[in-house]
This record gives structure tokens, sequence and C-alpha cells, in this order.
């Protein structure tokens, strides 16, 4: 279907409503993620010449950075006219090549290419984008392009192939426990401290850390989302929100249309079970009882959920932190806590499934340090068996950097904990309780909502001075 020329370049124009008033009213009013700065950073670069990639799951801010960039752009003296955004899933657009579309844009402002700033948003609908985005930043020297897209670990995979020494890939992952707490000024009760591990660090502690575990739950419930994290005294069924605008949109529409998926019933129901289980060892024998599929379903299933950032799967290493050569069994965790809520509905701090759902969001604080090598450590040698939830360890898998055992109680016992620390010469291990705080010889013992405030602050404390410097 052919559209009118006048109606495309009239969606245009109502797309880039900066270009009549140097604004864009709604946009200027919403706090802007720790995650903006190093974001715009990349924008405003001249040198190196590249596009940057913005990728992340669906609804966690990647339009509103967009516009915010567009925003603090012409704040800084760049003509509005020379700023464009396109979102290529606006039906319109279809079938309308990149440089075809900027054109027609560029059209209506009688400009030409030179010293203008080209979004692209969703950039995962166009056939090839790679490929057509790589061309204009070879083409076009003096543009800037920005991209981002929802599918993000595809995303990622094809611009590695196409775009080397083209594309900067920005990760934007759901909203931390940190900033949660920070952007809806929960931490007045919050102090610094420093504990004993190694060396002296700086860390935090609560007052009340009663009504800190409170947002904690209300986190894991619905606080992954800036829409509904922001704004939870206004939005009404918030369920309802993630499954229909997240879930059903990724498993029903994203993926069938990246990877060419048609038994899209079959991959919803595999992703309820992994959902379910998030926070749990899984083996392949077991999921293909419980879904109904083969080993080799399973895994292009996973690499599917995990492309959409829907989950992530954790590997195993034995207590000595060597990787098994026959892979049998795995950890998954859900990307984001609250697609549980949107799933199954909301949970609380007491229903027996809450300490899996404690253990997603520990270990969801970590997603944005994906460089790092996390495992899980399970071994059974005779009577001799155990498991730590999570490691650091070496690229090499010759060191392992520290251990952490995740536990929803006041009474946590680290007796495997301290086993696999002696095997591996940690002098000191973490283990997260509900309330109870203890800075030990050998242990430092946490509650969970501190411990993933922490790991969120110092993440975006390090990314403030990454900008910096």
């Amino acid at each position: 279907m052919g559209f009118d020329e006048k109606i495309l370049l009239e969606r245009i124009k109502s797309d880039n409503i900066w270009w009549e008033n140097n604004q864009i009213p709604f946009y200027e009013d919403l706090s802007k993620r720790r995650y903006f700065n190093g974001f715009y950073d990349l924008v405003s670069q001249e040198f190196p010449h590249r596009a940057v990639v913005l990728m992340g799951p669906r609804r966690i801010g990647k339009t509103v950075m967009m516009y915010q960039a567009i925003q603090d752009l012409i704040h800084v003296g760049v003509k509005s006219s020379k700023i464009f955004y396109f979102s290529l899933d606006t039906p319109i657009y279809t079938n309308i090549g990149l440089e075809e579309l900027i054109s027609k844009g560029l059209s209506v402002n009688s400009m030409n290419f030179e010293g203008c700033y080209i979004f692209f948003d969703e950039i995962q609908y166009l056939k090839d984008w790679e490929v057509h985005l790589k061309s204009l930043v070879d083409k076009y020297r003096k543009t800037k392009f920005i991209a981002s897209g929802s599918a993000a670990a595809a995303l990622r995979m094809k611009s590695i192939e196409s775009g080397a020494g083209r594309f900067t890939d920005y990760f934007l992952p759901p909203l931390t426990f940190a900033e949660y707490i920070d952007l809806n000024r929960y931490n007045t009760s919050l102090s610094e401290i420093e504990v004993n591990f190694k060396g002296s660090q700086k860390f935090y502690n609560t007052s009340d850390i009663d009504s800190f575990n409170k947002h904690f739950v209300d986190y894991i419930n619905f606080g992954g989302f800036p829409e509904i994290a922001l704004n939870s005294d206004k939005v009404k069924n918030p369920e309802r929100i993630i499954q229909k605008d997240i879930t059903d949109k990724v498993i029903m529409k994203d993926l069938p249309g990246l990877f060419g998926i048609e038994n899209t019933l079959e991959l919803q129901q595999f992703f309820n079970v992994l959902s379910y289980r998030t926070g749990e060892i899984l083996d392949y024998k077991g999921v293909s009882r419980e879904t109904n599929t083969d080993n080799k379903t399973i895994k292009k299933y996973i690499k599917y959920l995990e492309a959409a950032f829907l989950i992530k799967i954790l590997h195993r290493v034995d207590v000595t932190a060597k990787r098994f050569k026959n892979i049998t069994q795995f950890k998954v965790y859900l990307t984001n806590p609250s697609l549980y809520t949107g799933l199954f509905g909301k949970i609380a701090a007491d229903d027996e499934r809450f300490p899996h759902l404690v253990e997603t969001t520990v270990y969801a604080q970590y997603l944005h340090r994906e460089h790092e090598f996390l495992r899980y450590a399970n071994w059974k040698k005779g009577t001799n068996e155990g498991e730590v939830d999570l490691i650091q360890i070496s690229a090499n898998f010759q060191k392992v950097y520290w251990a952490l055992e995740v536990k929803w109680s006041d009474n946590p016992r680290p007796g495997k904990l301290e086993y696999f620390m002696k095997k591996n010469k940690l002098d000191k291990g973490i283990i997260t309780s509900k309330t109870k705080f203890q800075d030990l010889s050998n242990l430092l013992i946490v509650p969970n909502s501190i411990y993933a405030y922490v790991v969120g602050k110092n993440a975006l404390d390090r990314l403030d001075s990454e900008v910096v410097n």
C-alpha cells in the first residue's frame, strides 16, 4: 500500500514537534535516569564517527531518553530543524529505506545532511537495518546517527557482525533498585558506612529496615519499569500493563517478526514455565518434560527469549570453579522481577516463591555489568554436595573474586558458602538476609534490599566517573 506523499510529510512533522517551538513539553518534566549522561555523551561526540545503538528491553525508557537527548541538543544550541526522529514501528514508514525517509524529512525544512542528528527508534522493525545504518555512517561523515531497539541481544549480534568500527552499543537495563529508591526519594533513611571487604569499602545502611524492605517488595512487583515505578500512585492495574504492553507484545510481535516464529503459543507457554521457575536450577530433561519440547527447541527458545531480553541464563561451575564439559543444567532468571507480576500477579513477601524473586532481583542488579563473568556453583561428589548462588570469576576461570549466597531469612546458614570459600581461597564471603546486618571477619551479612541498592549505586557511580573521564 502506497501512502500519499503529503500524508507522509505531515506524519514526519507531527513526530518532530520541536521544529515548531524548540520544545518537547511532556518529556521536559520527566526525571532523567542516571544512564542518560553516558548515552548523551555518545550522542554529542563528534569523534570517533560512529552511530550510537541504544539497546534494552521494552518500556524501560529508551524513547524517553532519545527525546531528552534531543531536548538537550537544542539547549546547547543545535538548530531544532537539524534534529530528526523516526519511529520505525510506525505503519506509514514501512518499506521505506532509511536514506529515503531522511530525505523526506530534510525536504520539509529544505536542509541537507550536514550537521544533522538522526534518531531511529525501534530500528529492529527494518529488515537488514544494520546494513542500511552502516551505509549511512560511511556516506555521511558529518551527520550523527542514533538508533534504538528492544530486542537487545539480536541487535548487538547484528551490530557486531555488520557494524565493526561504525556502531557503538549502549545498553539500558531495567530500572535498578538504586534508581527506584533515589528517583522516588525513598533514600532519606540511608546513611553511608564502611565495611571490611577486600579492604575498606563504602557501603550503606538504613535506620528503618522495615520501611526499606517494603520499598524492596514494591520494586520486585512493579519497580523495573519507569513509567509504573515513578507513578505508582497514578497507575491502576500495573499487572495488566506489564502483561499486555511488554510480555504479550514481545512474544506475539517482536520475536515472530525477528525470527520467523510460527508457534507463538508454544513459545508463550515455554516462557511462562521458565518465568515461574525464575531463580531455580533447571535441567534439560526436566524442562523437556514440563514443556513437552525437545532439547533443540529448548535451546532455540532460550536464545529467542534472551535476545528479547526477557530472561538470562546463568551457567554452572563446580566447587573449584571449573566448567563442566557436559552441560546438563543451568539457572534461569527473569531480567526484570516485575515480569513475574505481569504473568502471575502481585507476590507477597511471605509467599513461598518470594525467595526466588529476591534472588532474581539481586541478580538483575548485575545485568548492566555483563562484562563480568558471573556463574553459580553446584557440586555433588559422594555425600558432599552444595550450591553457591552467585560468584564472579576471571575470564580464564582461574580465579574467583567473590561468592554470594542469597537468603530471605535472618538465620542464614553459611556452611556451603564457607566450604566453597575454603576451596577457592576466599577470605570473606557475602550472605544476604531479610533484616540482619553484620560485618564479621569471614562473612558480610547484609539485608537483600541494602545489598541490591549498593550494587546498583556502585555501578551508577562508576558510570558517572566514566562519563567525566
